[in-house]
């Protein structure tokens, strides 16, 4: 976490793909959360979304809740969290899967496509700029 106690979302590239992790929830006593094996192409729209799981993560510890399993993301988080706005979609749910040292993103149990094919659709939704 940084002396301001922001909390930072930083990448590389690998072989498999692009890896993405937040840095300042732990030190809130929270787990980080990363997503690996990303197209380049959309990293910058999973940033993004790690970036407002990361917000949203933090104020639920405000509240003294547990880490949920599932986050219903609203266009409201978005804005709140990294100031865009976002039209077309009232709501999206987001399954956090403990990986061990950390969280990653999955899709909601009922969601049928591959892992793949859900973080294209997510990040399209939500970014439609991330088609290309």
């Amino acid at each position: 976490m940084g002396t301001n106690g922001a909390v930072t979302v930083t990448g590389r590239e690998e072989p498999a793909g692009l890896t993405l992790r937040t840095s300042g929830l732990s030190a809130r006593g929270l787990p980080e959360i990363a997503v690996t094996g990303l197209p380049p192409y959309l990293g910058q729209a999973w940033a993004r979304i790690l970036a407002v799981l990361a917000f949203r993560l933090a104020a639920a510890a405000r509240s003294g809740d547990d880490v949920p399993a599932t986050v219903a993301l609203t266009p409201d988080d978005l804005r709140a969290a990294v100031g865009e706005r976002s039209t077309g979609w009232d709501e999206t749910v987001i399954g956090l899967r403990n990986d061990g040292e950390h969280l990653a993103p999955v899709p909601p149990g009922d969601f049928a496509g591959t892992l793949d094919q859900w973080r294209l659709d997510l990040a399209t939704r939500l970014f439609p700029a991330a088609r290309s």
